[in-house]
């Protein structure tokens, strides 16, 4: 199976809730940890996914894309942590990053 092919499996298994943690996805694609996690870090630098521990969700298109902002916008003040959006301390005092 071609890698993309495979990246494509491991999203919709976690997009249709068939396993939300990754030792259940590595049981659900078949017991190849290496290959899964390889794909849940490109997933996850793709920003389609967000892993915390071992716990794994899809990311929306509107978080996909403003994460992308403050990954690769120049000074936006913002930082998502668990779908929820915040300003860091260092910003709320004036200071720079």
């Amino acid at each position: 199976m071609k890698t993309e092919e495979f990246d494509w499996a491991v999203y919709h298994a976690i997009a249709w809730n068939r396993a939300a943690t990754l030792p259940a996805l590595i049981d659900y694609m078949g017991g190849d940890a290496a290959a899964v996690e390889s794909s849940v870090r490109r997933l996850t630098s793709y920003l389609l996914i967000e892993q915390r521990g071992d716990d794994l969700r899809t990311l929306s298109i509107e978080e996909s894309l403003l994460t992308c902002q403050i990954r690769h916008g120049s000074g936006t003040p913002l930082e998502i942590e668990n779908g929820v959006i915040k300003i860091p301390d260092y910003a709320r005092k004036g200071e720079n990053r």
